[in-house]
């Protein structure tokens, strides 16, 4: 069974699997990976299962499958601490292929001393990506930023007990705020940080849907 995709604006894809695909340039963005996220909190003594990287992996590995991107793009903080540069690597050795994509790896506050995040920003005829991090950074006129760095979800309650937290994008005219890719993230809910005319799409394992800001974080039934 294919995942939810859901497009957003005229060619542009959120796949649930928390990636965004950009189909004129057929460019595939992820953002906020955080490989070695577990192996970075086991030696520093809490010991959560091993689990996280290769997930990261396999679900990289199904969105090139199933959209064939001539780019994809890692939108920063693609490592949790230097103890996920190996898992990282990996998979990108394995991937280094003639029919694979191009990967560029823009550099996250995660990320300094990982060589190959070498980029802090990347521009494509109208789409500015940087991390996010940077406020110093400006999106060209004419273009739609894409950024990552703030892990936006949304909380979700039906006011008799039953909470839910989905990972969401929001989007504007002006802008993209990709959701974490990392299975470990929990977010940060955006219906606190919300600005004018931006929108929410939350992010389910079996649909995408919209949730309206002057809901604040009340579930109303199927959208």
């Amino acid at each position: 069974m294919t995942p939810p995709r859901h497009q957003i604006s005229p060619g542009i894809h959120l796949d649930s699997r928390r990636a965004l695909f950009i189909e004129s340039l057929r460019i595939l963005v992820v953002a906020d990976l955080h490989w070695g996220y577990v192996e970075s909190h086991r030696a520093r003594g809490n010991l959560l299962p091993h689990w996280g990287d290769a997930e990261i992996a396999s679900q990289l590995r199904s969105l090139i499958a199933d959209y064939q991107p001539r780019e994809m793009i890692w939108l920063g903080d693609s490592l949790n601490a230097p103890t996920g540069r190996t898992a990282a690597e990996k998979f990108l050795t394995d991937l280094s292929t003639p029919t694979g994509p191009d990967i560029f790896i823009l550099a996250g506050n995660h990320d300094h001393r990982w060589s190959r995040a070498n980029l802090r920003e990347l521009q494509r005829p109208g789409f500015f990506f940087h991390h996010g991090d940077d406020t110093k950074l400006k999106a060209p006129a004419d273009t739609l930023e894409i950024i990552g760095h703030h892990h936006p979800a949304v909380s979700l309650y039906d006011g008799a007990g039953t909470r839910l937290k989905l990972p969401a994008l929001v989007a504007s005219s002006s802008r993209l705020i990709l959701p974490a890719f990392s299975p470990w993230s929990a977010g940060t809910n955006w219906l606190n940080y919300v600005e004018p005319k931006e929108f929410l799409w939350a992010i389910a394992p079996s649909r995408i849907f919209a949730v309206k800001p002057e809901h604040h974080g009340i579930l109303r039934g199927r959208p």
